[in-house]
């Protein structure tokens, strides 16, 4: 059992002061210092008085197989990017090795995550995402547009899942992700979401991300017209976007992206179980664009990094800075705290685990986080926190300090 006694604690929907938080676990008590003290006498004291205490954030989108990218894919523009990503996945594929993946697991939950939804294309990121202290939506991705490969790829996707199914635990659930509109063939894509309905399973897909995207899906034309031409042969689209998203209507599903939504998709998703992933720094280096926030209302929306092939880190700070700068728009003291509050809270709602808040029996997935000695206003805590925090000073998931 614990006790840490900081100069604040965000729960994170409120900012609580001259408090005090017990936990091992779980949350067991918030309330004053002596109060908890007398009522737990065993436990270790920690005083943090120019420090925080709030939730640990969820990272629901995050690709961690192409870990050892840094600069070998070409940024600027989507498709260029997505022929690198061709070029190059063989030789950046096999260089994330168990270490490489293992290294990326670590430097997230030193940024302050502790739950992510992994998404895995090839299933080598299983093994150590099953190890991991992170709790962990592990979205085995199906992929094909061409119907002659279609039995071999459903075929390699049910067998990660069914690998993943074999390692579930009360932190690892096996998941499943459709990758798009535009790659997955629509028979595929009804037969991953049916076994995710019938296994009560978490979904998520790419949606709208870019322009290219938008083009070949209503006209058939733009940028993706001579990719599918030149790599597959293909002349026309695999999907309608309307039909496509009435597949997801009876599973909850994160939409991820969404930049290029038309106000019928949205309208469309606004009445299922959804949320929408919003990843700036990805957007920002493939030449997506931004998410109109006011746009999606009320559809609700949480952040993610994307994975290292489109993103410089895997630190939800960082993500939160690119956020709060690409948004111009937005006031930038509630905005903060709105970012925030979706990063926890909202992060571990997307991903359905129990957790992202300090509340009496919440999980104690936990970060302390230095804050400027100079602080005046309490209610300035949001904003000053993404605009100064690189990493948490300590992590807790479970009770269990990992960093």
């Amino acid at each position: 059992m614990r006790i840490l006694h900081p100069r604040f604690i965000l729960t994170p929907d409120k900012i609580l002061t001259d408090q005090a938080v017990a936990f091992d676990s779980h949350i067991q008590a918030i309330g004053p210092k002596e109060e908890l003290v007398h009522r737990f006498p065993d436990a270790a004291l920690f005083e943090e008085p120019e420090a925080l205490v709030m939730p640990g954030f969820a990272n629901p989108h995050v690709h961690l197989e192409f870990s050892a990218n840094k600069a070998t894919l070409s940024y600027g523009d989507f498709i260029p990017w997505l022929y690198s990503v061709i070029e190059h996945r063989e030789d950046l594929l096999p260089r994330c090795d168990q270490e490489c993946l293992n290294t990326a697991l670590r430097s997230i939950v030193a940024s302050g995550t502790t739950a992510i939804g992994a998404v895995s294309s090839y299933g080598e990121d299983i093994e150590a995402c099953a190890k991991s202290p992170l709790k962990v939506q592990l979205f085995n991705e199906i992929i094909g547009s061409n119907p002659a490969a279609a039995d071999v790829m459903y075929a390699s996707f049910l067998e990660r899942f069914h690998q993943c199914k074999k390692l579930e635990s009360d932190h690892f659930k096996a998941a499943v992700a459709v990758h798009s509109p535009y790659s997955v063939h629509y028979v595929l894509a009804k037969k991953a979401i049916e076994i995710a309905r019938r296994e009560n399973a978490l979904v998520s897909t790419h949606f709208m991300e870019s322009r290219a995207e938008r083009e070949w899906l209503d006209q058939g034309t733009g940028e993706f017209a001579h990719f599918f031409k030149k790599l597959l042969g293909q002349t026309r689209p695999v999907n309608d976007p309307q039909e496509f998203l009435d597949l997801f209507r009876e599973v909850k599903t994160l939409f991820v992206h969404m930049v290029w939504a038309n106000e019928q998709e949205l309208k469309k998703v606004a009445s299922m179980e959804a949320t929408i992933v919003h990843c700036p720094i990805s957007n920002r280096l493939l030449g997506n664009g931004v998410l109109d926030l006011d746009r999606i209302a009320p559809i609700p929306y949480t952040l993610a990094t994307d994975g290292l092939s489109s993103n410089y880190t895997l630190s939800l700070y960082e993500e939160l800075k690119a956020a709060l700068f690409v948004h111009p728009d937005k006031e930038a003291t509630t905005f903060a705290k709105e970012l925030l509050i979706r990063s926890t809270k909202g992060g571990y709602e997307a991903l359905n685990f129990e957790g992202g808040v300090v509340q009496k029996g919440a999980p104690a997935d936990l970060q302390i986080v230095a804050i400027p000695q100079d602080l005046k206003d309490p209610e300035d805590i949001y904003l000053h926190l993404i605009l100064h925090t690189q990493k948490p000073k300590a992590v807790y998931i479970q009770g269990v300090a990992h960093a």
